[in-house]
């Protein structure tokens, strides 16, 4: 019993005990004033000053200046057969291909070198015709009758004259004249070197009159065809010189001229194309590579501005000019050809003007809120630079 009852009586002291000092703390909060909070005791953010935008933007400055431009085009194309370099090789008689040297396209030929051999009835019986003719010409010779003597001189060149209408070579017909001895067959040979482009006939194909039987090609000149886009079409005209490289040699600079303008448009590409003559007489160029075309145009002394000077949204350019310190103006101004990173100004602004280089649409946000577009507004008097 003694030991509840000290239980009972250290609970009744220990909670008066925390009473008290509870309500201790309650009056101090009471009697105390608010505690301050560190965010209060933070400057006070200063108002923006009227100049605007250059008071929270380092901007960066460039002067209106003069200079000589040129204007590089880069066109882009492919090598082609020049059409004056082809040529078909013909048979001016009917036959069957007997014998075929250029048997592969792609082939070189050399100038002389055979290209094949053609068995042919027709060439048969006009190399007889003309053994006989060649025979009675020189029983003839010492006939002490002008008339015998005329009649078999225009006999054997009349078929002298027909051989070599078959493009049978002089050093042939000498021959058949030593040996007396018709060949049946009778031997192409290539007019000049080039390459093997096109066969049309095979081992034991048939030979007809006048048809081709390949086609070759010199490759001494080869074109470049150059698609050039239609804006830049006014800068270009015939002979003028051009610098053009290949994707096979980027380190090999050519220099040419503008051969020709074709004077078609492609619709779907809207491009024009242009040519220029390639020296291949080291025959390192073929048909089909790629190339590149660069025309430098001098545009001459012009107005300009570097293009982060010059905010371009499509309808409207503006440059922002200063007027004092810390203070830009709009002005809209007309441009002509864009090179080299710098705008030609053709109206607007003049050489000696400062105008913003940096932050132009935080500029251009500026003016519009205070309204600075308006058509009636007078841009203020423009700083120089001296």
């Amino acid at each position: 019993m003694r030991i509840l009852a000290g239980l009972i009586i250290g609970l009744i002291l220990g909670g008066g005990i925390a009473f008290f000092v509870l309500s201790g703390n309650m009056n101090f909060l009471k009697n105390n004033t608010k505690p301050t909070m560190q965010s209060e005791n933070l400057p006070k953010p200063a108002p923006i000053s009227k100049k605007g935008i250059q008071q929270l933007f380092n901007i960066d400055t460039t002067v209106v200046e003069k200079k000589f431009l040129y204007k590089d085009i880069r066109a882009y194309g492919t090598v082609e057969h020049p059409e004056n370099d082809l040529k078909d090789i013909t048979f001016k008689i009917s036959g069957y291909v007997e014998k075929l040297y250029a048997d592969f396209t792609g082939k070189y030929i050399k100038k002389g070198e055979p290209l094949l051999s053609v068995y042919s009835p027709q060439l048969v019986s006009a190399q007889e015709e003309f053994l006989r003719a060649y025979r009675y010409y020189r029983s003839m010779r010492d006939s002490s009758d002008p008339v015998l003597r005329k009649s078999a001189e225009d006999l054997y060149n009349a078929a002298y004259k027909r051989l070599k209408y078959w493009d049978i070579t002089d050093e042939q017909i000498e021959n058949l004249k030593k040996t007396g001895k018709v060949q049946k067959t009778m031997t192409l040979y290539s007019p000049y070197d080039g390459w093997v482009m096109e066969k049309f006939v095979y081992l034991g194909s048939e030979v007809i009159e006048g048809k081709p039987v390949m086609r070759i090609a010199k490759h001494r000149n080869l074109w470049l065809i150059a698609d050039l886009y239609e804006e830049d079409i006014r800068f270009v005209k015939k002979d003028q010189e051009v610098e053009f490289y290949f994707v096979s040699y980027p380190e090999r600079i050519m220099k040419g001229k503008i051969d020709y303008i074709y004077p078609m448009m492609d619709e779907k590409k809207r491009t024009l194309k242009v040519r220029v003559v390639v020296d291949n007489s080291e025959k390192i160029f073929f048909p089909g590579m790629y190339g590149k075309v660069v025309i430098k145009v001098p545009i001459g002394e012009s107005t300009v501005l570097p293009e982060t000077a010059v905010l371009n949204t499509g309808k409207k350019k503006v440059v922002f000019v200063q007027t004092e310190k810390g203070v830009f103006e709009p002005v809209f101004v007309k441009i002509g050809v864009y090179t080299d990173g710098y705008y030609q100004i053709l109206d607007g602004v003049h050489p000696g003007m400062i105008v913003a280089n940096s932050a132009l649409f935080l500029l251009d946000a500026d003016a519009q809120l205070k309204g600075k577009y308006s058509k009636d507004k007078k841009p203020m008097e423009m700083m120089h630079h001296h």
